[in-house]
């Protein structure tokens, strides 16, 4: 158990391990014949027969295959490559291969070998030039031309080809290393070119010679964090500085005038310097350690090591993390080994004699005491070491010792949920690193990557079961699985009925509400299942994603009825839209008549937009009223134009002519399209008497030569006519619309006393007898202000005499009153009348004579 400090190798005052991930499963591969490129973070391993080298050619394929296996060397896919010669190739961030041939072309594909559609070229600079090499990183990559110039593509979503800042180089840089984006303070790429003397700083806009004076330098290495270069130089000598060339941080002569084949860093504190059976690692102070290698290896930096993959392991090197230090190192007192050795000690005793453990031998108690004020510390030494620590057996020793000290500490001391969280990780990492997996990662690397990451890999790799317990245990939603899963198995199971891959698909998809069998749906639609895509879509409970789908099948009655009951009008119309466009226009009107909701829709669009869309609609499924309106409406807006245009043009009509026989037109259509309907028959009439009013209007103007009708409601005209004298057409306009006598008196009488025609309201008054009576003339008159004498001989045609006498009185003519009062032997009225005038005058004098004789009389 202890061993595990044996197999370090001291570099100065810190440790390193080579630590074996796997035998690999394959068996036919030499490494030193092939270009290969491995995916960061345990990724997949792409490997090409090597061009640039004689190879012997074997088993009649002359043609180069692309190979690509999982870290464990388990293949994944094989495909013969076809295109031009190849000047690059390496993994993308989603874990696709990208190919780079010499002619600038950049094919993509799959960890399982399918061409993905993205592929695009660099350009036929870039093909004219040619491409000499290549660097792939996380989301882009950089090409190097036959010219000598840099070529960068930053997002591979969305690929435009930059030219960088690189020119007048006379002969080909000796190396050049990438700054990822996400390192840089610009957010650009930078390109480091060894050339000649030095090295070239290079962007998209300048091109910086660092100054270095070591140069030439043969090989570069960016450390994974960006923040350091690594340059082997000319003089045999490993240079590190920081990414800026700022400053100067170590040097250490290797004493080799060979370049090494590869630099690479182990994380960000070491490099890794490989000849073809020397590996050498090179601290931050100038310690090394050095390896002797019996294969042939290739180097993958990660952000805690560096993994070597040579033709029959793969292994991982990189610094031991302090926790596991503190816990192994020979020596160490830390509270964690303490812990460790403590715990040991216990089971011997389990397995030697129970019994003495069950009574809490004095030898374990005196051995917990030694180190209780440092438990909570020794306790969180065992859990970060076990999380560290790759090997099982030793994460199990490490745990244990963890879980016997946490039952000691203080409830407060160390948090409970550290232990369960780091053995879930545990368990985690132990089932990605199972050869049949084949997914390397140590736990700095899963925590660099996020398990949602891991997942998602996972999906990419198929391994779906395993995807969907990590995915469990994390409290992750399965649904991102199960629908990767549901995609997978439609695009395997060609052989298998529709409706049997549903309830099969379905079956698993019941359990997980999230699941959105549109995707599911849309994947079967781009395989050519278009049977199955619309049984998916049964089940898809998301409109939005449903409806366009089911266009997408040709299922435009479906979609509509989705639509319709998600009560979405956008997506109503994007349904009706496509209709429109795809349908004969009969069957699109059926379409519209079945479906009154979608037809209400429709009509109130082209309302706004079509009228004449909408007109042709109503004309085709018989709503004519629906014409009908749109031609009163018209109607409406051409008389207000007209309006205008005669009060701009000072009430000349003449000019306007047209544009009334217009309005006309379209009210007389409107009337005759109500009349085709039962239900509108008041609309027609209303429509018919507008017409007919307008047309007497207009010939009004053209007998008077005044233009102030037209336009005008049936009473705004009468009163117009009153006004202006034509009372001939004021009685024929009552007579032809069927007025009421006694509203076009009220009419008349109304514009007479508002004009102050007075010899006019008398004479109307005097025309026959009055059907409103003759107190609406008194009142009017007084009203608007009538001479007296006008006022006296409206009221003198009262019938009554005592109203009479009473209008008079009202009116102030008193000696009126008084007389009309004596011809009908009203002595009220009398009585009121000396009241209001009083003894003295004249007339009251009269007015008491009256009623002195009425009196008289009366006796």
């Amino acid at each position: 158990m202890f061993a595990a400090a044996g197999e370090w190798e001291a570099c100065g005052d810190r440790f390193y391990e080579k630590h074996e991930l796997y035998t690999m499963a394959w068996s036919d591969v030499k490494l030193d014949q092939m270009r290969v490129a491995c995916a960061r973070y345990g990724g997949p391993i792409a490997m090409v027969r090597d061009d640039r080298k004689l190879v012997v050619v074997s088993g009649g394929i002359t043609k180069p295959v692309v190979r690509i296996f999982t870290a464990a060397g388990e293949t994944l896919a094989a495909f013969l490559w076809d295109h031009g010669r190849i000047a690059g190739m390496g993994w993308t961030n989603e874990e696709d291969l990208l190919i780079i041939e010499d002619g600038g072309e950049v094919h993509m594909y799959s960890m399982h070998g399918q061409k993905l559609p993205r592929s695009f070229s660099l350009g036929a600079e870039v093909a004219a030039e040619r491409v000499t090499d290549c660097v792939v990183y996380g989301d882009g990559l950089v090409a190097l031309t036959g010219a000598h110039r840099l070529w960068t593509v930053s997002n591979l979503e969305e690929p435009r080809p930059q030219k960088l800042a690189l020119s007048g180089l006379t002969e080909p840089p000796h190396c050049f290393a990438v700054i990822e984006p996400r390192h840089t303070l610009s957010g650009c790429v930078e390109v480091l070119v060894a050339a000649g003397e030095s090295v070239i700083l290079v962007d998209a806009d300048a091109a910086n010679d660092a100054g270095l004076p070591n140069g030439p330098v043969t090989k570069l290495s960016v450390a994974p964090n960006g923040q350091f270069v690594a340059a082997f130089t000319g003089e045999g000598k490993l240079v590190v500085w920081t990414a800026d060339f700022g400053k100067f941080l170590s040097e250490f002569a290797t004493q080799s005038d060979t370049p090494p084949e590869q630099v690479a860093w182990c994380g960000t504190d070491s490099v890794v310097l490989y000849w073809e059976d020397i590996l050498l690692l090179v601290g931050p102070y100038g310690d090394w350690v050095k390896y002797s290698l019996e294969e042939p290896a290739v180097l993958m930096t990660e952000c805690d090591g560096v993994r070597l993959v040579s033709d029959t392991t793969h292994e991982l090197l990189r610094r031991v993390p302090d926790c596991l230090a503190d816990v192994y190192r020979v020596g160490s007192t830390a509270p964690g080994k303490c812990l460790l050795l403590l715990l040991a000690y216990l089971w011997a005793l389990l397995y030697d004699a129970r019994e003495l453990f069950d009574q809490q031998n004095a030898k374990a108690d005196e051995g917990l005491r030694s180190i209780v004020t440092s438990l909570p510390e020794a306790v969180a030494t065992c859990v970060d070491a076990a999380q560290a620590e790759l090997d099982e057996g030793r994460q199990v020793a490490l745990m244990k010792a963890a879980c016997y000290g946490r039952a000691f500490c203080a409830a407060e001391a160390f948090p409970r949920d550290r232990i369960v969280t780091v053995c879930r990780q545990l368990r985690i990492l132990n089932a990605l690193r199972a050869p049949n997996v084949g997914l390397p990662l140590t736990a700095a690397q899963a925590e660099a990557l996020a398990m949602p990451v891991v997942v998602s890999r996972l999906i990419n790799a198929r391994r779906h079961l395993l995807a969907l317990r990590i995915a469990t245990l994390l409290g992750m939603g399965p649904e991102k699985v199960l629908v990767h899963w549901a995609c997978t198995k439609v695009s395997a199971a060609a052989d298998v009925p529709d409706a049997a891959l549903r309830d099969a698909i379905a079956a698993r998809l019941a359990g997980c509400p999230g699941a959105r069998y549109a995707t599911v749906a849309a994947h079967a639609q781009a395989v050519g299942r278009k049977g199955l895509a619309a049984l998916l879509l049964e089940h898809e409970t998301c409109a939005a994603e449903q409806v366009p789908l089911l266009l997408g099948l040709g299922e435009e009655e479906r979609a509509l009825g989705a639509a319709l009951d998600s009560g979405d009008a956008d997506l109503v119309y994007l349904v009706l839209f496509r209709m429109q466009r795809t349908l004969p226009l009969q069957q699109f009107l059926a379409v519209l008549a079945a479906r009154p909701a979608a037809r209400s829709l429709f009509n109130a669009y082209c309302a706004r937009t079509e009228p004449e869309l909408l007109e042709q609609i109503n004309m085709a499924t018989g709503v004519y009223e629906g014409v009908a309106a749109m031609r009163v409406r018209e109607a409406l807006a051409a008389s207000a134009r007209l309006g205008r245009a005669r009060a701009a043009a000072g009430g000349a009509g003449r000019a306007a002519e047209p544009a009334a026989a217009e309005v006309v037109r379209l009210l007389d259509r409107a009337s005759d399209l109500y009349a085709q309907t039962k239900e509108h028959g008041f609309q027609s009439r209303a429509a018919a008497e507008w017409a007919r009013l307008r047309r007497v209007q207009a010939e009004l103007e053209a007998e008077t030569g005044n233009a102030a009708l037209l336009g005008l409601s049936l009473a705004d005209t009468l009163r117009q006519c009153v006004r202006l004298g034509n009372h001939r057409a004021a009685a024929r306009l009552r007579a032809d619309f069927k007025v009421s006598e006694r509203r076009f008196w009220w009419l008349k009488l109304k514009t007479l006393a508002a004009a102050k025609d007075w010899e006019g309201l008398e004479s109307f008054a005097r025309e026959k007898k009055s059907p409103i009576g003759i107190e609406p003339f008194v009142a009017a008159a007084k009203q608007h202000g009538a001479p007296d004498a006008t006022v006296s001989r409206i009221i003198a045609r009262l019938p009554d005499g005592k109203r009479k006498a009473e209008e008079y009185a009202a009116a102030g003519l008193l000696q009126e009153a008084a007389e009309c009062a004596a011809r009908v032997r009203d002595n009220d009225m009398l009585s009121k009348l000396q009241d209001m005038i009083g003894t003295v005058s004249p007339l009251g004098v009269a007015v008491s004579q009256l009623k002195d004789r009425l009196q008289s009389g009366g006796r």
